[in-house]
């Protein structure tokens, strides 16, 4: 019972954003060299073979599309195409050029994306000749600090990322664009959407995008992971060499971060487009996201663990749900976890069949209140158990085949959302201690404490039907 009450008052704390219940940390896997240089930037790096004569080479960017100002809107994004028109080392097309000439191909291998709070780039499957290390090693530093952003290369980049804007510009894009513009009242996640706006993007000035640049991408905003057949030592020398002279971004400050604010009444979302395929009711219960000190806890992985077996439960009550042919709901998820920003979730989606959108809102709050009001039962924590132990026992027994690119995402996810990272051997054992002590009743006390009367936004997406 002690055990519970800890865990209780620190998801307590945690919402209210009180640090003041200290956390046992978990271990980091003893297998991945980490460090942090002088100038801030973080690295990973790993010896694994899978494949063998094979490394990925990874650049996390803790900066997206949400620090534009108006005159950047699309430039975050826009930035990221141009990594790959030219840098200091690789000017032009030779960085394509170069790597598809030893079998990394572009847009499978060579690759990037942009969201509203980060930016990653990899080189993936990079043989490990020594040339071709000291090669891929050497664009990761120039995408730190060193590309080109030519005056030339920009105009000509403009007509694709038109065209890009145009071919994205489908029914689930807009809606997504527009129902943000209702949610996220008062943040940049009101009106920024990534992909920007063809007015800015036909019209930026060449400043606007270097300015961009030297503002948000510096050492301390980024990580660089390094995951294959290599020597760690040696290229852990090499990554301190090339990385170290490079020079902090001073003037710019902290990094700003954009809680949604609370509010009292629910927040309500209604958007409609005539090319939609399918409509969804989205219902979310927002908190202040947990501190990295709780995630990176004993604690905070047990929590976690409450949250598997309870969106697992969930999950197959929505399968039972959804073989019910007198249902109006055609497909129904819950989870918890990051909604935007800084701030965290608990929500539940449902699709409702064609015209009886009506009967599935009310079914949909139906089932929704009912969790809320009496959470879970004995037999289905029984079988969630079972599956999620299930499910580390096989990770475990296929930890020598892991990939090395599966690695190199779980290490941005260290950087940039604070996973923990403490390796599957850590992991099982740890799991099979808690999972045996968990009782529904403590199950049921953490997860429906994620429930709240305020900070509720409740959304409809659908087909305008005229």
């Amino acid at each position: 019972m002690k055990k519970i009450v800890l865990l209780f008052a620190a998801i307590l704390f945690v919402a209210s954003g009180i640090q003041a219940v200290e956390y046992t940390p978990v271990p980091v896997d003893k297998d991945v060299r980490i460090g942090v240089l002088p100038n801030g930037l973080t690295y990973y790096i790993r010896h694994n073979e899978e494949p063998k004569g094979r490394c990925e080479f990874h650049i996390a960017q803790a900066v997206g599309a949400s620090l534009e100002q108006d005159n950047q809107n699309g430039l975050a994004h826009f930035l990221e195409h141009m990594a790959f028109n030219g840098t200091k080392n690789f000017p032009g097309k030779l960085l394509i050029n170069y790597f598809e000439s030893v079998g990394v191909s572009f847009g499978y291998n060579i690759n990037a994306y942009t969201s509203l709070d980060e930016t990653v780039y990899r080189l993936s499957n990079v043989p490990t000749r020594t040339g071709v290390l000291d090669s891929a090693l050497l664009v990761l530093h120039d995408w730190s600090c060193a590309i080109a952003l030519e005056g030339e290369e920009i105009d000509n980049e403009r007509g694709v990322i038109r065209e890009e804007w145009r071919t994205g510009s489908t029914a689930n894009r807009r809606l997504w664009r527009d129902i943000n513009k209702q949610k996220y009242i008062g943040t940049p996640y009101e009106k920024r959407d990534v992909i920007g706006d063809t007015a800015v993007i036909n019209n930026f000035s060449h400043k606007a995008l270097r300015d961009y640049y030297k503002m948000w991408y510096g050492p301390d905003l980024q990580s660089i992971v390094i995951v294959g057949d290599i020597d760690v030592d040696k290229m852990e020398k090499k990554v301190k060499d090339l990385f170290s002279p490079i020079a902090p971004r001073k003037s710019r400050g902290v990094r700003p971060h954009f809680p949604l604010p609370e509010n009292e009444k629910p927040i309500l979302a209604l958007c409609t487009d005539k090319e939609a395929a399918y409509s969804i009711f989205e219902l979310d219960y927002k908190r202040p996201q947990a501190s990295d000190e709780f995630k990176l806890s004993e604690e905070g992985y047990k929590f976690n663990i409450i949250i598997s077996l309870a969106e697992s439960m969930m999950a197959q009550r929505f399968l039972e749900l959804q073989l019910d042919p007198n249902s109006a709901i055609m497909q129904m998820q819950a989870g918890y976890g990051n909604l935007i920003g800084v701030t965290d979730a608990l929500q539940f989606y449902a699709v409702p069949k064609d015209g009886r959108e009506l009967d599935a809102c009310a079914e949909f709050t139906y089932i929704v209140e009912q969790i809320k009001r009496f959470g879970f039962n004995e037999a289905e924590l029984e079988v969630a158990k079972r599956a999620y132990l299930n499910d580390m026992e096989k990770s475990l027994k296929e930890k020598d085949k892991r990939e090395n690119i599966s690695y190199a995402r779980e290490y941005y996810r260290n950087y940039l959302d604070a996973e923990p990272i403490p390796g599957i051997e850590w992991e099982y054992k740890f799991s099979n201690a808690v999972i045996n002590t968990l009782s529904v009743e403590e199950i049921n006390e953490v997860f429906l404490s994620l429930f709240s009367d305020k900070n509720i936004i409740f959304s409809f997406q659908g087909k305008d039907k005229g």
